[in-house]
């Protein structure tokens, strides 16, 4: 018989429909970190929390927020989703439900199930997110992180210490904002092999060179990325030409289990490109991109990322705003492109609700 199971959460009537004897089993989440990419995150949960649990069965809870600069909440019987929300239109401390935990007290203390971690990315130690992965796998919990430092760092070891657990630790956010790559090849392109990657892997600098090829000089662009939220925490991840190699790494261990290091990616960013290199090229019929290539030479692993003047006949060329694309060279389907939105709080919000539908299918592990 099925059941008529009907909850109430913030407002939000919720329906269970699926045929089945039980209820879902409910999710606890905990948020570390409250920047743009958890906001727009708790903006999608709270807009679609009926449809998640009607269309997916997904029943959640957010049980714990924790900011260094606006401290902790938790009530273990869920926060307010409208509240967070609202939270996400201003910077002031955090009111309710306060705890004097820091983010690895969150972690290991709360009763969350699963945790999201969204720190700011540190490619020299990956700490603290490295620690926090730590935390969850000793108490229990999943592992979904936007921070790209474990995967860039430390991915093999974080890996083996979540398996070791039966825990998951899945990394969706930190190579293509909200367009599935890494889900992609691992589920619905399972048993695939990738021989050879080569795309656009940072929607910010796209975005920027896209401006300057508008008429903006590099300051007014760099600006404007920052008052759009698609800059990283320390800007020169992005012009630098880091955060794309990075990118590189993690989609190198991931998906190809090569050990690959930031050190063997040769790199460079757009700092040089000039609104006088810019206008060159047009006249040329070309246009600057900040391309990420990886081919395989025998057993040698050939990877970089650096500014290139590609003709229009390139499709890569016509990757505009914060646009990413990536074509795969495979042994099964020859070339394999996609692309989507690289950057924004909605878009990496939805690679993190992807994630979470991956642990609650059960295809995580």
């Amino acid at each position: 018989m099925k059941p008529d199971y009907l909850a109430e959460r913030q407002g939000n009537p919720v329906t269970w429909s699926r045929n089945s004897c039980l209820p879902p089993l409910k999710h606890r989440l905990a948020l570390v970190g409250f920047g743009t990419v958890a906001q727009g995150l708790c903006q999608i949960l709270y807009s679609r929390r009926a449809d998640l649990l009607k269309e997916h069965a997904f029943d959640f809870d957010i049980v714990a927020v924790t900011s260094p600069s606006r401290g902790s909440m938790y009530d273990p019987e869920g926060l307010s989703l409208s509240k967070l929300v609202e939270l996400g239109t201003s910077r002031a401390p955090f009111t309710d439900h306060l705890q004097t935990w820091d983010s690895e007290a969150v972690i290991r203390n709360s009763n969350a199930t699963i945790v999201i971690e969204l720190t700011p990315t540190d490619l020299k130690t990956a700490e603290p997110a490295l620690t926090y992965c730590q935390a969850a796998f000793e108490s229990g919990k999943h592992i979904i992180t936007g921070n790209k430092g474990p995967a860039a760092l430390n991915y093999q070891n974080t890996k083996s210490l979540a398996e070791q657990s039966g825990l998951a630790f899945l990394n969706e956010a930190t190579v293509l904002s909200g367009t599935p790559v890494i889900s992609l090849f691992q589920q619905s392109l399972a048993g695939i092999r990738i021989h050879g990657i080569r795309g656009i892997l940072n929607g910010t600098t796209n975005f920027i060179l896209s401006e300057m090829e508008s008429g903006a000089r590099y300051e007014q662009a760099l600006e404007t990325a920052e008052n759009r939220g698609y800059l990283e925490a320390d800007k020169t991840a992005d012009i630098e030409g880091f955060d794309a190699q990075a990118k590189l790494v993690i989609l190198a261990n991931i998906l190809m289990d090569i050990p690959l290091r930031l050190q063997d990616v040769q790199r460079s960013g757009i700092s040089s490109i000039t609104s006088a290199k810019i206008q060159a090229a047009k006249q040329a019929d070309k246009r600057w991109k900040l391309v990420a290539s990886l081919t395989m030479d025998g057993d040698q692993v050939l990877a970089s990322v650096q500014p290139e003047q590609l003709p229009l006949s390139d499709p890569l060329s016509h990757i505009m705003d914060t646009g990413n694309a990536l074509t795969f060279s495979t042994d099964l389907l020859g070339d394999v492109t996609i692309s989507g939105p690289g950057a924004g709080s909605i878009e990496t919000g939805y690679s993190i609700l992807s994630d979470l539908l991956t642990i609650n299918r059960g295809n995580s592990v």
